[in-house]
């Protein structure tokens, strides 16, 4: 009995991410009804072009003095017949690591080129920001943009520099569910979206998704003042830049943020954040906060799967996943407003509402607030965003970013 009840929860553990892999069907970008945009069985590759001679990325050295590093990151083989194939950590439904190195990705994710898309009319774009780490981007234009002279035809746009969800181990800033989600979200709400495809754990272990989440802000911010990339040059407005994510990528945006707001992170930018956008963010911590699960089994397993995406760098109350244990960082969070979306049914709820009475409580002079989705599960609205719930909660996204 005890194991059964352990395999159920285990299901509802990981349900909320793992039925967005195994559903077959989404809608097509050419019609808001239509399903026939089936997965594809397998990806496709993108080319990425790196900018020309005249269009030199802005390449920003890392530092790791926010998350000192003391061990490198993890040598992955491709080909898993080159060694030992004896499993060394199972985190599925995402990714299983064997001795010999060889990472198995367990989902697939079909991924889709940029362009412009039939149904919204948004263009995107790829943009490699990085040679030594191989950080790309994804820009998204809306189509009231497209070929437009801000100077001539009116202000320029909102920035939103987006972090996909995926546990920091699965998932791409170029896949099917993110390049539509962000297509439709790109419309709505008439911003600049920089959609940052960071580099993945255990072959990349945290913090290096954190450096490249800073990266991408300074490039986004550089190329917005100066160029060359030229749809942040003439149409970003660097007075209104906002962070997001979902999940993992919340806890991402989050992080920059945070950095944003302290020590001599807060010179670098030369510009305050507006808002900063969590998603179902992936927050955790050793204690249970609310109507959190207890159960030792399924908080060992949180805390073994975030030992395992950050190499043993970071403990489960680390402020990088837990930031009520650092309420100086959270008074000190670099941006003037906050939203905090949570899922009735998601094991993250309970820390997403501490978060916000924690951020209200820490003396921080901006303003949050939370909606909440009754009766869903983790980050719901990627695999459908022109649903119901999804559409009423992006609604209160875009109501967020484009308050004045």
């Amino acid at each position: 009995m005890a194991m059964l009840m352990r395999t159920a929860l285990s299901i509802l553990l990981f349900f909320s991410l793992f039925y967005i892999f195994t559903k077959d069907s989404l809608p097509d970008s050419s019609s808001p009804s239509s399903l026939a945009l089936h997965l594809r069985p397998s990806p496709i590759q993108i080319p990425i072009q790196p900018q020309t001679q005249t269009q030199t990325p802005v390449i920003i050295p890392i530092e790791s003095s926010h998350h000192k590093q003391t061990q490198k990151p993890l040598s992955i083989l491709s080909d898993p017949t080159l060694g030992d194939d004896e499993l060394e950590y199972d985190f599925s439904p995402y990714v299983k690591l064997y001795k010999s190195g060889h990472v198995e990705r367990l989902p697939d994710i079909p991924l889709v080129p940029p362009g412009i898309d039939t149904f919204t009319g948004v263009n995107s774009k790829d943009v490699l920001i990085d040679q030594a780490t191989g950080v790309s981007v994804r820009l998204y234009l809306p189509k009231q943009a497209i070929g437009s002279d801000p100077k001539q035809h009116g202000q320029k746009i909102p920035i939103l520099l987006y972090f996909h969800g995926g546990a920091f181990v699965i998932e791409s800033a170029f896949s099917t569910f993110y390049h539509h989600f962000l297509n439709v979200l790109v419309s709505k709400a008439q911003v600049l979206a920089v959609s940052v495809n960071y580099r993945l754990a255990p072959e990349h272990r945290l913090p290096a998704a954190y450096e490249d989440g800073w990266l991408a802000l300074k490039w986004a911010l550089n190329n917005c003042r100066s160029g060359p990339e030229p749809w942040l040059f003439r149409h970003g407005d660097i007075s209104r830049v906002f962070l997001g994510g979902d999940s993992a990528g919340g806890n991402i945006a989050h992080d920059s943020v945070i950095r944003a707001g302290t020590g001599r992170d807060l010179s670098e930018l030369g510009v305050k954040i507006k808002g900063l956008i969590l998603l179902n963010p992936y927050f955790w911590g050793k204690d249970p906060v609310g109507t959190e699960p207890g159960d030792r089994w399924i908080r060992e397993s949180f805390e073994k799967n975030w030992d395992f995406v950050c190499g043993g760098l970071m403990g489960i109350d680390h402020p990088a996943v837990n930031p009520l244990t650092w309420m100086e960082g959270l008074r000190s969070l670099g941006c003037e407003r906050v939203i905090v979306t949570v899922a009735g049914r998601d094991f993250f709820r309970e820390r997403g509402v501490a978060y916000v009475k924690a951020l209200k409580n820490s003396g921080w002079s901006g303003g949050v607030e939370i909606y909440e989705t009754k009766d869903e599960f983790h980050v719901y609205f990627i695999s459908d965003p022109l649903g119901k719930k999804a559409s009423e909660e992006m609604q209160a996204v875009v109501n967020f970013i484009n308050r004045r």
